[in-house]
């Protein structure tokens, strides 16, 4: 806070400092003129004229004029009266009537001529008055004008002998600029975590407060935040003149969120797919395992897996660590294992044990046969066995009958096979020998004599 003190002895005016807090004047009037000796000669005396600060109306009374064998009275004001002037004057010049403050709108002496004709004229009054910032009379910037009471003249002739002018002093007093301070620990948070503001504010102030979301404070202290994206903090200290301001940046770092897919989740042994990776948030590094490695944080990459396989990506960086997962299922082929019989009789039944794996197609069968007098017949529209389908086929008891007829067979071929996933096949051929007795039946001829 400074304070800045002018005086003027003169009707002028003022623009009022842009930081003004708040503003004292002092108001003198003009001292009364001196008394004119009993001779007769010269002109009358005068009073002391009014001292005004228009732009408020503050004012002070000028002093009296002396009168011969009397001095005149002093002026009024509500800060100081000024003194009555003195009678029988005989000590000079320039012992006058003091004014109500200061040196200035002293009351005149009268001209000598003998120490029992003359006296001199009252000082004038001062008054007093102070405004503060916002009132009229201590707006910032704002133009005060004042008019300065003249002093009365002396009665008579001669030299020296009014009363003074009167004065305005004007003292303002000013803000100072506040100090402000801000800070933040730690200034980088992963998102969900928190950080302590601490500030601190000192000088001439009003207010002091932190945005956003914070509000009105005291002029030191601490809080903890948690903000959602990166936010810079401003404290503010304020006062009617001056706001200072200090910030400080909480930057919100992100976890790093990996979206790990395949264009196709189940292939068939063999086939291929598209995975593909994309990394958000605060990551520099991407690392997928099963042989892919290091990568950029978006990408993608042909992959032919034998078997069923779960691949990581994992994502790190400022914002910690992120990771997803990208299931491929591959199907297995099918297995097929067929145990029949090496030969069988005429007109008997083809056992067969089967043994099949992934098979959601079934097992199915043809077959043909050759015949005894070199025809052959088949079926081949696939015939699918009951009970054969899933991923794991075990049945014992399947009996195949060929057609017998007076031709045969004399062989027959099975193929048999197991439909797996995506149209993979496993196929075993059983040739099975059927066996004809061909000879001709005994006859038994009676023997005769």
């Amino acid at each position: 806070m400074a304070t800045y003190n002018n005086t003027y002895t003169y009707s002028s005016s003022q623009v009022l400092r842009q930081d003004v807090k708040q503003v004292n004047y002092i108001t003198v009037a003009g001292g009364g003129g001196g008394a004119r000796p009993n001779v007769g000669f010269g002109r009358s005396p005068n009073n002391g004229q009014d001292t005004r600060l228009n732009t408020t109306g503050l004012w002070s009374q000028g002093g009296r004029h002396g009168n011969l064998n009397s001095g005149g009275s002093g002026g009024y004001g509500n800060y100081s009266y000024g003194r009555n002037g003195q009678i029988n004057y005989s000590g000079g010049q320039y012992q006058r009537a003091a004014s109500g403050y200061g040196p200035y709108g002293s009351g005149g002496a009268g001209q000598w001529r003998s120490p029992s004709l003359t006296g001199g004229g009252g000082g004038g009054g001062a008054s007093r008055s102070t405004y503060y910032r916002g009132s009229n009379g201590s707006i910032a910037g704002q133009r005060v004008y004042w008019t300065i009471g003249q002093g009365g003249t002396q009665g008579g002739n001669g030299n020296r002998r009014r009363g003074d002018n009167g004065a305005i002093y004007i003292s303002q007093t000013t803000y100072d600029r506040p100090s402000a301070s801000i800070s933040a620990s730690p200034t980088s948070i992963i998102l969900g975590s928190s950080s302590t503001l601490s500030w601190s504010a000192s000088g001439d102030i009003n207010s002091v407060n932190v945005q956003p979301g914070i509000g009105n404070v005291s002029t030191s202290g601490s809080f903890s935040v948690s903000p959602n994206s990166t936010t810079t903090y401003t404290l503010q200290a304020i006062n009617p003149a001056y706001t200072t301001s200090d910030s400080v940046t909480v930057t919100v770092l992100i976890p790093p969120q990996v979206n790990l897919t395949v264009d196709d989740p189940t292939l068939v042994l063999g086939e291929s797919t598209t995975l593909r990776w994309q990394v958000t948030g605060d990551a520099n590094q991407m690392t997928i395992d099963n042989g892919i490695g290091t990568s950029n944080l978006v990408g993608q990459q042909v992959i032919t897996p034998t078997s069923t396989i779960v691949y990581t990506g994992t994502a790190t960086g400022p914002g910690g660590t992120g990771s997803d997962t990208a299931v491929v299922t591959v199907l297995p082929p099918p297995t097929l294992s067929v145990s029949g019989p090496i030969v069988v009789g005429y007109e008997d039944p083809m056992p067969f044990s089967i043994e099949a794996t992934n098979a959601p197609g079934g097992v199915s069968y043809v077959y043909s046969q050759v015949n005894t007098d070199g025809s052959t017949e088949a079926v081949t529209t696939p015939v699918t066995i009951p009970g054969s389908t899933g991923d794991l086929v075990n049945i014992t008891d399947f009996e195949f009958t060929p057609v017998y007829d007076n031709f045969g067979p004399s062989s027959v071929t099975i193929t048999f096979t197991a439909n797996g996933y995506g149209g993979l096949l496993a196929q075993e051929v059983e040739v099975i020998p059927v066996n004809i007795d061909q000879t001709p039946n005994a006859i038994d001829i009676p023997s005769t004599e």
